[in-house]
């Protein structure tokens, strides 16, 4: 499993703009710098930076155009990479950068061993991952082997923990259940196993907490056996669960 992280400088403008306008704060550390850009690109140019906020992916922001401001944006990016409110944004986020690299590649192959017997996944991927401020919120699988990724480390290897949570989504179907599965293991397997403690309580989206309840017992057995088929073991759940739902 590879990984290359960069940074996207229009993609990391978007987002930051987007989510101090939401309010997805992971940390407060960074607060009064990432409101001062905000109020610099806002006076830099408000058409612009209103349709800025909410554009989700670097290749949404490269393909997506809107004909009366388009000439203005090169403009708009260029003027906020030069103001020195976005140096220390940009600054801070590729400190973020090597943080997350130097703690992929400590847990590399430990992670990687811990998630294949897992799953008996074959994980011969390769993946970009971009990385925005670790004082927003950002975790999202983008499809095309691309990750979007930022936040607080909440909690030791936080970061390798989610990054193999995105990676999964790559592996698996859009559904509750394909996501209850994911969070399974990594939020949780590979978090007790990196981490020490036990689970539940669970970690992650806790609108999925109580299908994996529902699921816990079938997933205690499932991790007790020798052989491990994540497939296998999701196609078994899917008719166990609607055999359920049939009665």
């Amino acid at each position: 499993m590879k990984l290359k992280f960069r940074i996207d400088d229009n993609y990391l403008i978007a987002h930051t703009l987007s989510n101090v306008h939401a309010g997805r704060i992971s940390s407060k550390v960074d607060g009064n710098e990432l409101k001062g850009f905000q109020a610099r690109a806002w006076k830099q140019s408000k058409a612009c930076y209103n349709i800025l906020v909410g554009w989700a992916s670097p290749d949404d922001l490269a393909t997506r155009s809107t004909a009366a401001l388009s000439n203005e944006f090169p403009k708009y990016f260029s003027a906020i990479k030069r103001s020195k409110e976005y140096t220390v944004v940009r600054r801070r986020t590729a400190e973020y950068l090597s943080a997350c690299e130097r703690q992929w590649r400590s847990n590399t192959r430990n992670a990687e061993a811990i998630v294949r017997e897992i799953t008996g996944l074959n994980l011969a991927k390769s993946f970009t991952v971009y990385i925005t401020h670790p004082s927003l919120k950002n975790g999202i699988y983008l499809g095309d082997r691309k990750i979007a990724w930022g936040h607080h480390e909440d909690w030791p290897n936080y970061t390798t923990v989610y990054l193999w949570h995105e990676i999964l989504h790559s592996y698996f179907d859009a559904k509750e259940l394909d996501h209850a599965i994911i969070q399974l293991i990594a939020d949780e397997e590979l978090r007790v196993r990196l981490n020490g403690g036990t689970y539940p309580p669970f970690v992650g989206h806790e609108r999925l907490h109580s299908l994996m309840r529902n699921i816990l017992p079938r997933w205690r057995k499932y991790m007790e056996s020798e052989k491990r088929d994540i497939q296998s073991f999701k196609d078994r759940l899917m008719k166990s669960l609607h055999h359920v739902r049939s009665r």
